[in-house]
């Protein structure tokens, strides 16, 4: 295993610098400065320090607190599924009804409301709090592509470079987004996370109350730039069409096939009087009669074939989704006997997984296959397989040094460090599988939903983290409900090195027989698909 840690390390050296080589060449391409940027820039930062200090870690939380093993993984994965859930749901208010600006107002009120609970109340008294600080979560996170949104268009706006267009006021937009959740990260490992590296003494309390603060002040200043916010008229979302059109072709397929039976003599008999209505429907469609008329039913007929045909793909990515939850859940868990536990910050973990999450995208760019978005996701998926291999692997051999110590909390003579190969790797599939994807969706898909590639990708990220509660449930008695120590998770991990290497060979069917004829190997960002009309 000596191989594979240097292997490990040595990927993520060149990632490192591999990523500050393309910033440096890329300085007068991507670097931007304006003072109202800071308006949106503080609040990024907030967030991104309360997401690394508990949000992402919130079964370490939950076990620090006495919560069975089995019970805070579920919670965690609960509270991902509703936090993926409600991204559609903000988006829909925010789009829809009430605006970008007021639902982010709603989604950090949200995050705050969680800090002053925890701060007052003991949640693990009774159980319906624990609901609401987990549907609270959820609403705050969920509150991310709303402001990822708002601050592209703020940069858009402020840029008035020569040569200036979307896709590179998109870039340096990514840059500072980037910038901002990266200083958030640091300072949660290094000076507000329990055990941070700084030497900081801190508990959850304090944590709990830097948040508050952090939160409560960089909201006031994002309120204070309102007036920069601008967005377009409110218009219906794609996922109501979505489902529109889908009511609408069941309703139309119910009514031809009452009337086919009793109609059809009478329709060949005109059609054989009026040759020159061939190819016309002279009815009104039903969707028409229930909203505004044929015209907005013909733009969604327009745009459903396209949204239908990313379904195949959809349903790999599901494996995908169900691989980080695993990853936020088991792996963080795996740290809990380890060497030196107590004096790194789980948050660790977070920051390389991320920072590969990150890179691995620049670094695929500099590739001869960069423009292939199908082999981008195929190599993400092979990434998952990886993952879980140096997961089960960590796994027997922890488990077998448990064995011979009656204290289940001893700690073990394996390195701490033997856990960052697994998240690299599980940062290198989220960031290939989920930058391709998002890439091929923009290539597919007509312009009235190339906006919410996220949104959908989000519906799909739910499902797979609901999956691993289920797969929880069917193979409970691999799972003991107090300590992960009594757990086959080396079992588990197999299990999913299994499923991820059959769910490689199906989508490389699907990519090749599916998707063989399709254009997808240009990448659609000079369309500007971040930037809503």
């Amino acid at each position: 295993m000596d191989l594979t840690l240097i292997i490990s390390y040595s990927i993520l050296g060149v990632l490192i610098v591999s990523t500050l080589v393309y910033i440096f060449c890329k300085r007068n391409y991507k670097i931007i400065y304006d003072h109202r940027l800071l308006f949106v820039i503080g609040l990024v930062f907030s967030r991104s320090l309360t997401y690394y200090a508990i949000v992402d870690n919130l079964m370490w939380y939950l076990v620090d607190h006495n919560e069975p093993f089995v019970r805070s993984t579920v919670l965690s994965n609960i509270q991902e599924s509703l936090s993926s859930l409600f991204v559609i749901i903000m988006a829909q208010l925010a789009d829809s009804y009430v605006g970008r600006f007021r639902t982010l107002m709603f989604s950090t009120t949200a995050f705050i409301s969680v800090m002053i609970l925890l701060l007052i109340f003991n949640p693990y008294d009774v159980t319906w709090l624990v609901v609401i600080i987990l549907v609270l979560l959820a609403l705050g996170r969920s509150g991310d592509n709303l402001l990822e949104n708002v601050f592209n268009d703020l940069v858009n706006e402020v840029d008035k470079s020569e040569n200036r267009n979307k896709e590179r006021s998109y870039a340096r937009a990514t840059l500072w987004w980037n910038i901002a959740s990266a200083s958030g990260s640091i300072s949660a490992t290094m000076w507000v996370a329990m055990d941070s590296l700084g030497g900081a003494h801190t508990t959850w309390k304090s944590s709990f109350w830097t948040f508050l603060i952090s939160m409560t002040a960089t909201l006031m200043i994002f309120c204070k730039g309102h007036g920069l916010y601008h967005q377009g008229e409110l218009t219906h979302r794609p996922i109501v069409i979505f489902f529109r059109v889908i009511r609408a072709r069941i309703h139309e397929l119910l009514k031809s096939k009452s009337q086919c039976s009793t109609n059809t003599s009478t329709q060949e008999r005109s059609q054989e009087r009026n040759p020159e209505n061939e190819g016309i429907t002279p009815k009104r469609s039903p969707l028409g009669e229930m909203d505004q008329g044929d015209r907005c039913y013909k733009e969604d007929l327009k745009v459903l074939p396209s949204l239908l045909r990313m379904f195949p793909l959809w349903g790999t990515f599901f494996v995908v989704s169900l691989i980080s939850a695993v990853g936020s859940t088991f792996y963080t868990e795996q740290f809990d006997n380890l060497e030196n536990n107590d004096k790194m910050p789980v948050q660790i973990y977070n920051v390389i997984q991320d920072f590969s999450c990150f890179a691995i995208p620049f670094l695929y760019k500099w590739t001869c296959f960069r423009h292939n978005q199908k082999l981008k996701i195929g190599v993400g998926m092979l990434c998952s397989i990886i993952s879980c291999t140096f997961a089960w692997q960590l796994e027997i051999h922890r488990l077998k040094e448990l064995r011979n110590f009656a204290d289940e909390h001893a700690e073990t003579s394996i390195s701490f460090l033997w856990l960052v190969p697994q998240f690299i790797m599980l940062g290198f599939m989220e960031g290939l599988t989920e930058s391709g994807l998002l890439t091929f969706f923009w290539s597919q898909v007509d312009k009235p939903v190339k906006n919410y590639g996220e949104d959908y990708m989000e519906i799909v990220m739910c499902l797979g983290k609901l999956a691993n509660i289920g797969l929880m449930l069917i193979l409970k008695s691999w799972f003991d409900p107090e300590t992960n120590n009594d757990t086959r998770l080396d079992k588990y991990y197999r299990l999913l090195v299994c499923i991820c290497s059959v769910n490689l060979i199906i989508y490389c069917c699907i990519a090749i027989c599916f998707y063989k004829d399709t254009n997808q190997d240009h990448s659609s960002s000079h369309d500007d698909p971040h930037q809503h009309d």
